[in-house]
């Protein structure tokens, strides 16, 4: 069950952009970045320790290590805190050209609306662009506040009509609420299905990787230098290709479910009281769960 924890995070180290890579590790710098990693996670460094988890996750490194350094590369990203900063100067315009340091250190060259990964606690951020003063922001960011978002202001407020009118407000809760309960259901469905296509994703990767592996132990059925670590390898491959299969399988068939139910629902919405419920059935299958009357 420990594998299944792989979610949307686990898909975005593993399919996410990667820098050129090095020279590949060796066995002694993989062991001792699989250390490192676990004195900076427990001191909350984590962007030192996703650095040294992504050494020890390299396909050189041994397979007892490198799986151990993939899963906390998850776990690590799932608690990393990501904050957004839109910059705006007096009248209100947007600002693209603003650099940010955090605790005197760089951080960004210019903010384009990209979430920015930091360590967790209270932070110094400054942000400069030309022409303008710089400003100061003290936040404190937690773990696992990955939908942080802030507006930076550089520059004296403009009078007039601009500054006189209220700020834009995000949109109301209740413009939510004004969907139908089916079509809210509808949604739910259809986001289990999502997540659901996220993790086959995942295990998709991992069938790949343990299939590389077993090529690499044994090239051929006459050729098998390492028939000891290809039993093990051709084993998580068949269970990683097991789980992919069925984890698409089962997204695919709830995002359609969904879908139907979240349109029903817009037909249906002034003469129908329908509330729809993801639920599991006695087999443990996904399953749909209507309530209402007409």
């Amino acid at each position: 069950m420990n594998r299944c924890v792989l979610s949307a995070v686990g898909l975005a180290v593993l399919l996410g952009p990667h820098p050129a890579r090095a020279a590949e590790p060796t066995k002694q710098q993989c062991v001792e970045a699989d250390d490192d990693a676990q004195d900076l996670r427990q001191a909350g460094k984590l962007r030192r320790a996703r650095e040294k988890l992504a050494v020890c996750a390299a396909a050189a490194c041994p397979a007892i290590v490198r799986d151990d350094c993939v899963q906390r590369l998850v776990e690590v990203d799932a608690a990393m805190p990501h904050v957004v900063f839109q910059a705006k100067d007096g009248a209100g315009n947007d600002l693209t050209d603003v650099q940010v340091t955090i605790d005197g250190a760089p951080l960004a060259q210019r903010l384009d609306g990209a979430s920015l990964k930091v360590d967790p606690g209270r932070h110094l951020f400054v942000f400069t662009a030309a022409g303008l003063p710089s400003v100061t922001k003290k936040l404190v960011l937690a773990e696992h506040d990955q939908g942080r978002r802030e507006i930076i202001v550089l520059g004296p407020v403009q009078a007039g009509p601009l500054a006189a009118a209220p700020p834009s407000a995000p949109p109301s809760p209740v413009a939510s609420s004004s969907m139908s309960p089916l079509q809210l259901g509808g949604l739910a469905t259809g986001g289990v299905g999502v997540a659901g296509l996220i993790i086959g994703s995942v295990f998709g990767v991992m069938t790949g990787s343990a299939w590389s592996a077993q090529k690499t132990d044994c090239p051929s059925a006459t050729n098998c230098p390492n028939h000891a670590q290809a039993l093990p390898d051709h084993a998580t491959m068949s269970t990683d290709s097991a789980i992919a299969t069925g984890a698409f399988v089962a997204g695919g068939a709830l995002i359609a479910v969904g879908t139907a139910i979240y349109f029903m629902g817009a037909r249906s919405e002034a003469t129908t009281g329908i509330v729809a419920t993801p639920a599991l059935s006695p087999g443990g299958r996904g399953a749909v769960l209507l309530r209402g009357a007409f």
